[in-house]
């Protein structure tokens, strides 16, 4: 499979449907179907990627996608949640990849089963997946009410709870619905061509059962992650 040409492969769609979700939590979640203008082009660039690379307790693997070439979308990205009012978000603030999900329940650490929070102010996933929709689901931490960790306190006391009660809790796959645990809030459909993006303070996780047990490229769950941070507030 040969590469799409370089060029305006990430350009957003002038007809993308844009709407935003607000849980029982507060979480606020901005959904943009129908995103790229040519997704197909971006699936076979991604399905091209070197994925080499694997970070922090993801389960699956990373392709890098090249900043330069990525900048007029994240511009684009800054522009839009500004007009949605959602404080500065500078483009160079943003970092993208390509991630594939390849690791079995079966091999997976007892915290890359629990939900999780992203160590930045905003975070995004783009399926690639046209077969098939795995999403993104969100939680409240019942132990302790919260469905957000914001502070350095926050992170503290889930960290000592996840280290004494993490292993005998942990969910026994990927999919975690309501338990003595978690409550589970919501669940967007991992629609192809549809971006979601939500504070990454937000417990979430992967909506999907298992890995195939024979996993391809082609059949893993492909998406395009996005992190960035807003711009700190001006002293008044």
């Amino acid at each position: 499979m040969s590469a799409p040409a370089a060029g305006a492969l990430f350009s957003l769609n002038p007809a993308a449907s844009v709407h935003v979700e607000t849980l029982s939590s507060g979480c606020p979640i901005l959904v943009i179907d129908d995103c790229y203008a040519d997704v197909t082009a971006v699936r076979e660039r991604a399905l091209c990627g070197r994925f080499d690379a694997s970070l922090a307790f993801y389960p699956g693997v990373h392709s890098n996608i090249d900043r330069d070439e990525i900048m007029p979308l994240f511009r684009q990205l800054s522009d839009l949640l500004a007009l949605l009012g959602d404080g500065l978000v500078p483009p160079e603030s943003f970092i993208s990849d390509f991630s594939l999900v390849t690791t079995p329940a079966r091999d997976m650490l007892a915290k890359q089963k629990h939900p999780h929070v992203d160590p930045v102010s905003l975070a995004g996933v783009l399926y690639l997946n046209p077969d098939y929709e795995v999403g993104t689901s969100f939680f409240r931490h019942r132990p302790s009410g919260l469905a957000f960790l914001r502070s350095d306190a926050d992170r503290e006391q889930h960290g000592q709870w996840l280290q004494a009660n993490g292993e005998r809790t942990q969910p026994e796959s990927y999919a975690v619905a309501d338990d003595d645990t978690w409550e589970h809030l919501h669940s967007v459909a991992g629609r192809f061509n549809r971006l979601v993006m939500y504070p990454g303070t937000a417990f979430h996780s992967i909506a999907m059962q298992d890995v195939a047990a024979q996993v391809t490229l082609s059949s893993a769950r492909l998406t395009q992650r996005f992190f960035a941070q807003h711009a700190p507030t001006a002293a008044r």
